[in-house]
Parts: C-alpha cells; sequence; structure tokens
C-alpha cells in the first residue's frame, strides 16, 4: 500500500498514560481516515464449508500489510503516515463462531456482543422498535446477519470501485457478500440535518494531539477504549482469552497478571489492542425535522426574515449547537461561524451555569450525549462519572439514490468502547431515551430519540414533548416525531493485529 509521510507544522503533545501499542492497533481506533472522503461498508458471510478460505483470505491481508494500523500515532509530534487507501476488518460473535473459535473462547466476550444488536432486549435497550425494529432492517436481521464487515476508504468512487474489486476478487471464493454500503465525507463535517459534526470526542491519555486540553476536556485512559489498558476505573477492561493450549504458535499476549486465576495456567490475551467496534445505519427524516421545525417556529404576523430566524434558533437550541457548530450556550440568539471553526473554543463550555436549560435546553441532543459538569452536584464528580460513559465516533453520511428517484439520507454510525453496555447502551438508554432524564418528565433526545412512531403499538403523539426555555417565553411542543430510524448494524470485535493472525491460523479439529 502506497503511503505518503505529512509533516505536521502543528504542536503535538500527549498527557502521559500507559505506552499504547500503536502498530499492533486497527488505524479505525485513531483516526477517521479524513483525507480519504469515500468509504464502503462491506458486510460478509462466510459460505458453508469455506472456514479454511476465509482464515486463509485474512492471512493474505495479514501478509500483504493492507489493514490500516494506528502506526502513525507513536511517533510523538511530528509525522503522520496517510495512505492512498484504507482497510479495517471486524468480526461479528456468529462470525468469530464460524471461523472456528472455540466455545470455550467464545463465551468470555462481553453477553452484549455475544447477542447481538438484533436480541430483542438489546433492541429496547437502543430504542429499535416500532419501524425500527431488527425485522425491518436492511442488514443485521436475522434474514440478513453478517459474520464480517470490510471497511474501505478511497480517495473518490471511481477509486473505490477498483479498490472493493481488487478485495472482492481475493475473499469471494470464502465469503458472500451481504449488503454494501457507501458513505461520504463530500459535504465535509455536516451531517444530513444541516449541522456540524464530530466536534466532541474524547482525550485519551497517550496519544499525541494537536488540539489544545481546553478542547478536548478530562484525559480519559486508553482501556475505556481499547482492551489490554487501564480503564476509567483503573482496571484492566474485561477482555476475551484464550487457554495457552490453544496458541500453540505463541502468537498472543499473556492476559495481565491481576486478570488470571491462581492455580491455572495463564491464559492469552486475545482482545489485547482490539476494541468492540458499533456500527449503525441510521435514516435521517430531514424532511421531517425541518418541517417540525418550520411549524414550530412560524409566526404569521413575523416577516419571512425573522421567521426564517426564529427557525434557525429552534433547531439549533434542540440540537445544542448552530450549523456551523457553534454550541448555543457560547451564543445562546445568534450562530457565532467564527467560534464553530475554532477548535480551542467550540468544545470548550460546561452546563453548570445554565442550571435550568435557558440558553441550551435541558433535553438537548448536545446536553443528552455528554451532560458533562451536570450529572450531580460536584461538577469535576460529575466529569469523572460522564468520563465513564465515552465512545470514539468515526460515523460518516449516507445519500441513497434508489432506482424510482426516491433519496433517503442518513448516517452510517460508527463507534468504539470497550465495554458495549457502560459506554454505548448506557448512553442510548440512560441519556438519550430516558424521558426523566435531567429531571424531566416526558421529553427524550428530540434529534436522535425513539420518539413519536406510528408503527409502534399504542404510540400516541401527545407522550412525546420538546421543551425550550426562554424562546422568548417557554415553548412546549407536543407530537415530536422520530427523526432518526434505524435500518441495519451489528455489534463487532475489532482485533488487533496479533489477534487477526491467532483468527487466521488453521485449527485442529
Amino acid at each position: 500500500m502506497a503511503t505518503q509521510i505529512v509533516t505536521s507544522e502543528a504542536n503535538t503533545a500527549a498527557v502521559p498514560g500507559e505506552a499504547l501499542e500503536f502498530d499492533d492497533i486497527q488505524g479505525l481506533v485513531f483516526f477517521g481516515h479524513g483525507h480519504l472522503k469515500y468509504s464502503r461498508y462491506v458486510f460478509l458471510r462466510m459460505k458453508d464449508g469455506k472456514q479454511a478460505r476465509a482464515r486463509a483470505w485474512l492471512r493474505t491481508l495479514l501478509e500483504r500489510k493492507e489493514v490500516s494500523t494506528a502506526s502513525g500515532k507513536q511517533h510523538p509530534g511530528l509525522k503522520d503516515v496517510k495512505g492512498e487507501h484504507a482497510l479495517q476488518v471486524a468480526f461479528t460473535y456468529s462470525g468469530l463462531k464460524a471461523l472456528g473459535l472455540s466455545p470455550e473462547v467464545l463465551t468470555t466476550f462481553l453477553q452484549e456482543f455475544r447477542e447481538g444488536m438484533r436480541d430483542e432486549r438489546r433492541a429496547r435497550i437502543l430504542g429499535d422498535t416500532g419501524g425500527s425494529a431488527p425485522e425491518k432492517w436492511q442488514v443485521g436481521g436475522d434474514a440478513t446477519m453478517a459474520h464480517v464487515v470490510l471497511v474501505l476508504f478511497g480517495k473518490d468512487d471511481a477509486d473505490l470501485d477498483v479498490f472493493h474489486a481488487s478485495h472482492r476478487e481475493r475473499y469471494q471464493e470464502a465469503l458472500e457478500e451481504v449488503f454494501i454500503q457507501d458513505a461520504d465525507m463530500r459535504q465535509g463535517d455536516t451531517e444530513p440535518f444541516g449541522f456540524r459534526d464530530g466536534i466532541s470526542f474524547p482525550y485519551i491519555k497517550g496519544v499525541p494531539t494537536t488540539r489544545g486540553s481546553d478542547a478536548l476536556g478530562l484525559p480519559i485512559n486508553a482501556g475505556e477504549f481499547i482492551l489490554g489498558y487501564h480503564n476509567a476505573y483503573g482496571q484492566y477492561p474485561f477482555s476475551p482469552r484464550v487457554p495457552r493450549s490453544q496458541d500453540p504458535g505463541n502468537l498472543l499476549p499473556d492476559v495481565p497478571r491481576s486478570q488470571r486465576v491462581s492455580g491455572e495456567p495463564r491464559p492469552k490475551d486475545l482482545g489485547r489492542n482490539g476494541t468492540y467496534l458499533i456500527i449503525r445505519k441510521l435514516r435521517q427524516d430531514v424532511a421531517g425535522f425541518w418541517k417540525f421545525i418550520e411549524e414550530n417556529s412560524r409566526d404569521p404576523s413575523k416577516s419571512a426574515e425573522e421567521n426564517e430566524a426564529n427557525k434557525e434558533l429552534l433547531a439549533a437550541k434542540l440540537v445544542g449547537r448552530w450549523r456551523s457548530g457553534a454550541p448555543v450556550l457560547l451564543c445562546p440568539m445568534k450562530d457565532d461561524p467564527a467560534l464553530g471553526a475554532d477548535s480551542a473554543r467550540n468544545n470548550h463550555f460546561e452546563f453548570g451555569n445554565d442550571p435550568y436549560g435557558v440558553k441550551c435546553p435541558l433535553s438537548s441532543h448536545v446536553r443528552r450525549s455528554n451532560p458533562r459538569d451536570t450529572l450531580v452536584e460536584d461538577p469535576q464528580e460529575s466529569i469523572k462519572l460522564g468520563s465513564r460513559h465515552l465512545i470514539i465516533r468515526r460515523g460518516r453520511p449516507y445519500h441513497d439514490k434508489f432506482s424510482d428517484g426516491a433519496e433517503e439520507q442518513g448516517l452510517m454510525f460508527v463507534a468504539l468502547n470497550t465495554n458495549i453496555g457502560r459506554q454505548f447502551e448506557f448512553i442510548q438508554q440512560t441519556w438519550m431515551n430516558n424521558p426523566k432524564f435531567n429531571d424531566l418528565y416526558d421529553s427524550k433526545d428530540p434529534i436522535a430519540g425513539d420518539n413519536y412512531d406510528p408503527e409502534y403499538p399504542g404510540d400516541e403523539p401527545k407522550d412525546y414533548t420538546a421543551v425550550v426555555p426562554g424562546f422568548p417565553v417557554r415553548q412546549r411542543m407536543t407530537g415530536l416525531p422520530r427523526f432518526v430510524h434505524t435500518r441495519g448494524g451489528d455489534y463487532f470485535f475489532l482485533p488487533g493485529i496479533k489477534a487477526l493472525r491467532y483468527l487466521s491460523m488453521e485449527r485442529a479439529p
């Protein structure tokens, strides 16, 4: 794979932390591959009787060093490695089972991962009900289950097609394509509703960054996002393991001493330098969103200019940021594009000085997705508690066009964490879809929450509200519809390079 060495002119630094093995970590953990604007998610299923061929395909990827790693992050201050293409590979629980992992190993993976996103209980936790129920998904349901996801990145559509075709030639004997989804960043970092995205992300200890600490918040232990390192509790996250007898080639590292069982041989760590990858295809009802905003902001007595300003203001209040990315907490009545573009300021704020949500409503998307200093009375303790429920996001917008002329927009939501239940599912269930969040009683996340859905039995519009204090007086809106609909997804294990090598090896029958 051809690479380009890019020297950064900005100063970079890292908060001291554990020494990370960057060359054993898949690059997606640290890179969004933003220089490659086009991406393709190829969901694959292993063909019957082709287990050995699938492992051979995986070995070829490793031998050719085609799996992108985070090696460009290991040199402080200086150089970033950017390839002309990038490739990442991950597996579902059923995929690892099909690949030949023993039941003894499979049981050591997280329960959420083993059950999968389509599990009935998991679907309720995530709000995947009604029109978003797994039986209606394009990928990830019982009939469209994948074993492997191959994430490909290229510089344009044609380049991506050629890159994909070169890999299809090699995997098609062992793997069949279940679903393919393209996503791109041709509109920059703007998501389909029209707002700048990707501003807030965790500050990981031991990882060089060009952003100042004021823009990033509390430094987080790497173990929140990468298995094999200490997490926010100062403990090693639970990691899948292999009995020593099942690693005759000694490909895997030992588990940490603190996790060994006294009197038993020390197991090997299959999870180290890997993580859990969440992928969800989320359709965004762009027309429905702006229709709702228009209906609830338009005043017949006002001029067209005033109504347009009110529309933008209401949308910003529900999101928690203006289109530019500027937080409404810092500019509550009018967008400030310069602030939105300033990475040193656009994420440097807390909610404690706005306890009633007059500037940034208590139920706004930004406030729910990370409450910052308002979870408990002590602001510093609140930030510490919140740091235990963060994720790394790597999503990209998609825009599907169909033969009948219809179109669909949305987000290929991609997130990484080491504890699916405590991090991703907690955010969805306890913060975003909880009507009693922040001392409210009938309001969910107005943007991404599982609000009114006519396809869900018994749903009534009157039960879904959004409240905006001081607009210029308190405004309560009922009949809040669901704007984000799940079209598919699953939980994946994104292994480290050593673990990939182990998975590619032949197994004793």
